[in-house]
């Protein structure tokens, strides 16, 4: 019986604009400022730095190996706070979690850290009970061994979490290996299910209504 519903956000509960603006626009702008060079010049070498890291590396996603390793004198809360009114949670998802906040606990469990999660969590405020940053909480991407870390601290078993994302390896493939109930969200609609059977995979929050009942 689930008891806990737990969520990713980027791509799932919160929409990529954001994180474009960050990563894809005000970071390069601030070195191509920083250096005296064109914007495309700095775009092209910062796009070629995050992809020698790779997001299978923690340093992905902290700001500050970023800005270090760039000489941009600006902090972590000046960048993030730029472009908050930027943030775009998807259509139904408040709809949604309205429905689910009476059923079950829901709880958060994200890649992001700590800082850029409570930031995109602003306009979610008060409908989860946790919120787990994995990078910032256990210095750690979304493994199995994770995910059970953290269905002993919410003192629940395996099989009493449902957890919903959009990556198919980290949100799907990793809780599944614990026996963790899973759903992968595929918002394209471009592709075929990646599930076997397409009973696993759900367009979007809204359909998970139904995969519960």
């Amino acid at each position: 019986m689930i008891k806990v519903i737990s969520f990713d956000v980027d791509g799932t509960l919160v929409d990529a604009e954001y994180n474009d603006l960050i990563w894809l626009e005000e970071i390069p702008r601030l070195y191509a400022e920083n250096k005296g060079i064109d914007f495309k010049t700095a775009y092209d070498f910062i796009l070629a730095e995050y992809e020698k890291v790779g997001e299978n590396d923690l340093r992905w996603y902290d700001m500050n190996y970023w800005l270090e390793l760039f000489g941009i004198n600006r902090t972590y809360a000046e960048i993030m706070q730029k472009y908050t009114d930027r943030i775009k949670i998807y259509p139904e998802v408040e709809k949604t979690l309205e429905i689910l906040q009476s059923k079950l606990r829901m709880v958060v469990i994200s890649l992001m850290p700590r800082e850029f999660l409570d930031v995109k969590l602003k306009k979610l405020n008060g409908y989860f009970s946790r919120t787990f940053s994995t990078t910032s909480d256990f210095k750690s991407q979304k493994t199995t061994g994770v995910y059970m870390e953290i269905c002993r601290l919410l003192c629940i078993s395996e099989n009493e979490l449902l957890h919903i994302g959009d990556s198919w390896e980290k949100d799907y493939i990793a809780p599944k290996k614990a026996g963790i109930k899973t759903l992968y969200l595929d918002r394209t609609g471009n592709t075929e299910s990646l599930t076997a059977d397409g009973k696993d995979t759900i367009r979007t929050l809204e359909e998970a209504l139904a995969v519960l009942e």
